[in-house]
């Protein structure tokens, strides 16, 4: 009695099954030709110790890729020294700049999920290659923040055109506060540090100030600085609140000298919606809608389960060096029930976590 003839789909998912089972992972992408079929794709560590690469086909139009495989793989000329150096730093670039990216991808998607926003435009900072920065909530009385973050290198930015917007003010080299000046004066130093020098009269020469002039500068300094202007005194303390982080002038005058389009600013204050996230009330509007998702999703959960455990109880009958035609679609139902259930968990555990914690 003649085998029977396997069906195209029995054919196709017996492929699937066995590729699945030897390592293969099953994508989420379909074929161009058949527009059905989802694509397979080689395990890393196969292509990479016969160096070449990863090969993904369609159990539908393309079969098993054994032909495939033994193409590829030609016998391949020793690398000289010099080449393999260049290789060997070309990985280590790319796996540095993968790292930071995977860091910078996680970090990016906690703020996103604590009320920041991504922006498109990138970290103006060299090295931070490629990544984009995040702009900050909305502000307690709804008006928008224009301060934007960068989770590489934890700079904050700010463009010029807002910088008055915000109550912000550069400081120039030529526009320096008189309590600063009044301090270099008080050490004798001008106000790059350097030593304080006089011009004589008529040659031009110059001296050092001795110590008695010293002296005497240093008490008119300390004069001045107490019988100062009231209202100077108080600007400049609004601007030590804001700037509590940067009391070194010289690093402000080397950050806003250059004449860019965005400008460096300090750190603030951390927002309240990352301190103190409220949990929505259970008769608020979005109490309701986390309540009917968390019930939804429950529902399909215990659907998936109950699918799941119908579908175990009945697996393909093995028998000793025969392969069943069914066996391959009911290992590729089987990853999909499972791909789904972990889906619906995690879907489940942010809303059940908004509902008790907030964002």
């Amino acid at each position: 009695m003649p085998a029977p003839v396997m069906s195209q789909l029995e054919n196709t998912s017996a492929i699937l099954g066995e590729y699945m089972l030897k390592g293969w992972t099953l994508t989420d992408l379909h074929c161009d030709k058949c527009r059905v079929t989802p694509l397979m794709r080689e395990p890393n560590a196969a292509a990479t110790r016969e160096s070449r690469d990863r090969i993904q086909f369609c159990a539908l139009c393309d079969g098993r890729p054994e032909t495939r495989i033994s193409n590829s793989t030609r016998q391949l000329p020793p690398p000289t020294q010099s080449s393999s150096m260049i290789v060997n730093n070309q990985e280590y670039e790319e796996k540095e700049t993968l790292n930071q990216s995977d860091e910078a991808a996680l970090s990016i998607s906690d703020l996103l999920l604590k009320g920041y926003s991504l922006l498109g435009e990138n970290c103006p900072n060299s090295n931070c290659k490629g990544i984009p920065l995040v702009g900050y909530p909305k502000k307690s009385n709804g008006m928008k923040d224009s301060r934007k973050l960068c989770v590489s290198c934890n700079s904050r930015w700010i463009d010029e055109s807002s910088i008055e917007k915000e109550g912000m003010t550069i400081i120039n080299q030529s526009q320096e506060s008189p309590k600063s000046k009044a301090k270099w004066e008080l050490y004798g130093l001008d106000s790059f540090g350097n030593a304080q020098i006089n011009q004589s009269e008529g040659k031009g020469e110059k001296k050092v100030l001795d110590n008695e002039e010293f002296d005497r500068e240093a008490r008119d300094s300390v004069k001045r600085l107490q019988s100062g202007n009231t209202e100077k005194e108080e600007d400049d303390v609004n601007m030590e609140e804001i700037d509590k982080d940067f009391d070194d002038e010289s690093k402000a005058k080397a950050q806003t000298s250059s004449n860019m389009s965005s400008h460096p600013i300090r750190p603030m204050p951390t927002p309240r919606p990352i301190n103190n996230p409220i949990p929505p009330t259970s008769d608020s509007q979005l109490g309701q809608a986390l309540e009917s998702t968390s019930n939804s999703l429950s529902s399909t959960l215990q659907n998936l389960s109950s699918s799941l455990e119908n579908h175990t109880s009945r697996p393909p009958i093995q028998k000793r060096g025969v392969v069943e035609p069914d066996s391959g679609k009911w290992f590729v139902d089987l990853k999909l029930h499972t791909e789904a259930i972990k889906d619906v968990l995690g879907v489940l555990g942010q809303v059940e976590r908004a509902r008790r914690v907030g964002y």
